[in-house]
């Protein structure tokens, strides 16, 4: 296991370590130069970096022979790096089957079977190198770098310095080391390695790298190679990343512009999460079962992101940190924080909803009037139900507006990703479908948008404006018959609040489980969890950072459950259009009028069975997601969050 600190330097900071002769308490003796040439190998579809490794062959000036080296590209804390290293030494160049048997070799050979190394990238520097000692004993190497990345074109000067552990050396000495270059000396850690930095350069110098980082794009290249609606999806991502404007990657990857806009969207959200763990899997070489976590080795593949799509995602997120809340608000203070704060995104997306442009803007303004009337829920207890009362009934007629298109949008999405999946030449076989749902979602974007321009409207938001200006508008008094007072902050409430959601979750062990689970009580789950997820969230900002995973392990429940009752909503509406021709129930067939003519849809009739199919599925992998869930560890880490108050 290779430990070591990087940081990036300026050519003042290189030459300014280059002479000095000591760092925190140690010395550092006298330094050695060598020239070495560093060439990465991987496959052309680069499944050594997918798989989350490196292959560097390194041949130093005045020796002969060859070191190969496989690097596990590892975790990252600040400026420390720690990865696995396996080497072998060769005395000329020749293919992984020929070298000598070694764990480097049978890692390779695993990882890229029959595919053949190619370079990659070359990398030239000029390495010195200097012992860094506590009397006589020697803690580190320190490495001062200056590389340039060859590609045929103008070469850039990278310089870098690594302090790597030596046997006799402890996480101590390092964690020394780091502070006072960090503190002392101002420098600046550098998280990726040396070979996903060549790799963002040539990238950069190619016009590429503005949305995917190294590891991602090639892990999208093992997943582009797929015939199905994955390998479009990986495509489109591969083209835009290259440059390509949406209609462009659309074209390439067989995709409306719309749907690579919707997918662009969902990836800047969640990385390549969009892709499912089995697909992710499949294209290094594992076999994961829907439902599945991701394995751990694409764990930081899926979630990393390139620093302007990580600032970006942090810009949009409408996380609890923004609130402002403290440990010591009276209930009704924070009730008003987190309402003000939803109800300016409710604002925010308005715009964008009555434009109809972004489907997302729909989602997101729909998501804050869900916020608000699940926070009205949350607070209940601190607020006079009838002053609130007009505010959330405006809530709920705003959001069966939204609701209303929004659910309709869902189910073509979900309708999209099964035409993508078709061989080419059968897009039009839910044409009958599409017409129908396009009728009903002009309809009901029309009574949307004439809700959002009545004056009805326009009176609910002065009325909650108004009501929100005051920070403790509507708050019940904090005394009990003017005798007994009632607990009010939020560091002796919240508790009680997590833990009566989290009782009314677990409330449904040994009920949701088994054959002929009820799928009513399955969506009653789903809304059980959705209170505990909405509580951590609100709360998070005085829970600490623990809230935040457990926030998106209930949501995977949350999801899994939704996903579930979105199969079951569709295969209703699908038996309705096979039966009567119509988006829902018939008139007719409420009157007990028989059609004249069949409907005559096989195209919308394999999607029913499609759907049910995928029911299923999500009914027999349901356990392994509530297993997560009902787990002891997920009751210790709610207790930990609690003790942060």
């Amino acid at each position: 296991m290779e430990i070591e600190a990087k940081f990036t330097l300026t050519s003042q900071a290189f030459d300014r370590l280059l002479e000095a002769d000591r760092i925190a308490e140690y010395t550092i003796g006298e330094g050695k130069a060598k020239r070495v040439r560093d060439t990465y190998l991987d496959t052309c579809q680069q499944r050594l970096l997918a798989a989350g490794y490196a292959c560097r062959r390194r041949t130093a000036e005045g020796k002969d022979g060859l070191l190969i080296t496989l690097k596990g590209l590892g975790s990252t804390d600040g400026a420390v790096h720690r990865r696995e290293e396996l080497e072998v030494a060769l005395e000329e160049d020749q293919p992984p089957s020929q070298w000598p048997p070694s764990a480097a070799r049978d890692r390779v050979l695993h990882l890229i079977g029959d595919s053949t190394l190619q370079p990659i990238a070359d990398v030239h520097q000029t390495r010195i190198t200097k012992k860094v000692l506590q009397s006589d004993r020697q803690v580190a190497e320190l490495s001062l770098d200056e590389w340039t990345v060859v590609d045929g074109g103008e070469a850039q000067t990278v310089f870098e310095a690594e302090v790597e552990l030596l046997p006799l050396g402890t996480e101590e000495d390092l964690s020394a080391i780091v502070a006072c270059l960090d503190r002392e000396w101002d420098l600046t850690p550098e998280t990726q390695s040396k070979f996903e930095r060549a790799l963002t350069l040539l990238q950069q110098a190619q016009g590429q790298g503005q949305l995917l980082t190294p590891r991602q794009r090639a892990l999208c290249l093992q997943v582009a190679s797929r015939p199905d609606m994955y390998g479009r999806r990986a495509r489109a991502l591969l083209a835009l990343d290259d440059g390509a404007t949406q209609d462009e990657a659309g074209l390439q990857a067989g995709l409306s512009e719309r749907r690579v806009r919707y997918w662009l969207a969902a990836f800047r959200e969640r990385q390549l999460g969009v892709l499912p763990p089995r697909v992710l899997a499949e294209a290094v070489g594992e076999a994961v079962p829907r439902g599945t976590e991701v394995p751990q080795v694409l764990a930081e593949i899926v979630t990393e992101a390139t620093p302007a799509a990580q600032k970006e995602r942090e810009q949009a997120a409408p996380q609890s940190k923004q609130l402002g809340l403290e440990a010591d608000d009276l209930m009704v203070e924070a009730a008003h924080k987190v309402l003000s704060f939803h109800y300016r995104q409710m604002l925010k997306h308005e715009t964008g909803t009555r434009a109809g442009e972004d489907i997302e803007e729909l989602h997101d303004m729909r998501v804050a009037t869900r916020r608000m009337r699940a926070a009205f829920s949350v607070f209940a207890d601190y607020l006079a139900a009838g002053e609130v009362a007009p505010h959330l009934e405006g809530l709920k007629r705003t959001g069966r507006r939204l609701g209303a298109v929004r659910d309709l949008d869902v189910f073509w999405e979900k309708t999209g990703n099964y035409l993508e999946g078709l061989p080419v030449g059968r897009e039009v076989d839910l044409e009958p479908l599409h017409v129908v749902w396009q009728s009903e979602r002009e309809r009901a974007r029309r009574k949307m948008i004439a809700y959002l321009d009545s004056d009805r409207y326009q009176r609910f938001k002065e009325a909650f404006s108004t009501f929100l200006e005051s920070p403790r508008a509507g708050g019940l008094p904090v005394l009990s018959g003017d005798v007994e007072p009632r607990p009010h902050r939020l560091r002796f409430v919240v508790p009680l609040l997590v833990y009566e959601r989290l009782a009314a979750g677990q409330a449904y062990e040994g009920w949701v489980t088994g054959p002929h689970v009820p799928l009513e009580r399955l969506h009653a789950l789903r809304i059980a969890a959705k209170g505990l997820r909405y509580t951590l969230e609100f709360f998070e900002e005085v829970l600490g950072a623990e809230a935040r995973p457990l926030v998106e392990q209930i949501k995977g429940l949350q999801d899994h459950l939704g996903d579930l009752q979105d199969a079951v909503v569709a295969s209703g509406l699908l038996r309705d259009f096979l039966t009567w021709g119509t988006w829902g129930p018939s008139t007719q067939g409420k009157k007990g009028t028989a059609r004249r003519e069949p409907i005559v849809a096989p195209g919308v009739a394999a999607y029913l069975a499609a759907r049910q199919a995928e029911l299923q599925e999500l009914i027999n992998t349901f356990p392994q997601t509530w297993a997560l869930i009902q787990a002891q560890s997920f009751r210790e880490r709610i207790a930990a969050c609690i003790s942060q108050l």
